[in-house]
């Protein structure tokens, strides 16, 4: 029995441990540090500056937040929208991140002929997508690996007191064990049912067509920083045309080419 519980505490540090360091390895994201970045930055030559970080893309989310906030200070704010929500949804927890991301969502409504609340630039998603979006897939997985492990120690040693697996699981531990099993699977279905149809961020300001091809008629225009839903497969039409299905409000869908979409 000490044995036990000796090796039971030593995997929860080992787990704590494992948390903390997760935590702590979360980079902070902030201004280019390269010295001609941060050049053309100062003087004022955005555009420049965008193509040289665009040079060598590391696809992570100091990247795609340095472009943000350089699309935001040459005022094209639905490219700088765009890839801000995707440095956000690559590093959910940086205050800079979600700071950049909140003005340059209310400074996009504000831009759009029909304004919009912070909401409605994702009339896409439905709750439960937009409840699993907030859930990144390593945090969701982690959480749940830890509530199993945890759950299952507690489980083991109640059994080893009582040697008996009714009373194990009558006594309270077995229940709110039992309990915090189906609230993690619960939060874990949320997710994989929410990313069913994966979210993606227009880059372009370009027309949703009713069918993969520009033969086909316009049904509205898509403005640079929406979030959409993408749905099933992609239609190649020529070398040249790559066309994706996606749903751009509740139950209402369309087609645009690939090539204008930042997927999340």
């Amino acid at each position: 029995m000490q044995k036990f519980r000796r090796a039971a505490r030593c995997s929860l540090i080992g787990v704590v441990f494992s948390g903390l360091t997760l935590l702590l390895s979360i980079s902070r994201a902030g201004p280019g540090e390269g010295t001609e970045l941060t050049q053309l930055e100062k003087a004022g030559k955005y555009k420049e500056a965008i193509d040289l970080l665009q040079q060598k893309p590391t696809y992570d989310s100091f990247y795609f937040y340095n472009l943000g906030i350089l699309w935001a200070k040459s005022n094209q704010i639905g490219l700088a929208t765009a890839y801000l929500e995707k440095a956000n949804r690559l590093n959910p927890h940086d205050p800079e991140i979600i700071r950049s991301l909140k003005t340059a969502r209310t400074q996009l409504s504000s831009k759009l002929i029909v304004p919009l609340t912070e909401n409605g630039l994702d009339a896409a998603s439905n709750q439960v997508e937009r409840m699993a979006d907030r859930i990144p897939s390593d945090e969701i997985l982690g959480i749940l690996g830890l509530v199993v492990l945890v759950v299952s120690l507690f489980w083991i040693r109640a059994y080893l007191k009582t040697r008996n697996i009714t009373k194990t699981f009558l006594k309270p531990s077995g229940w709110f064990g039992a309990l915090a099993l189906v609230i993690a699977f619960a939060f874990y279905g949320i997710y994989k049912v929410g990313s069913l149809d994966p979210p993606a961020i227009t880059l372009l300001k370009q027309p949703l067509r009713s069918g993969p091809g520009m033969n086909y008629p316009e049904i509205t225009t898509l403005e640079p920083g929406i979030k959409i839903r993408v749905v099933g497969a992609t239609i190649t039409v020529n070398e040249n045309e790559v066309w994706q299905k996606v749903r751009y409000k509740t139950e209402q869908f369309g087609w645009v080419p690939l090539s204008g979409l930042l997927p999340l």
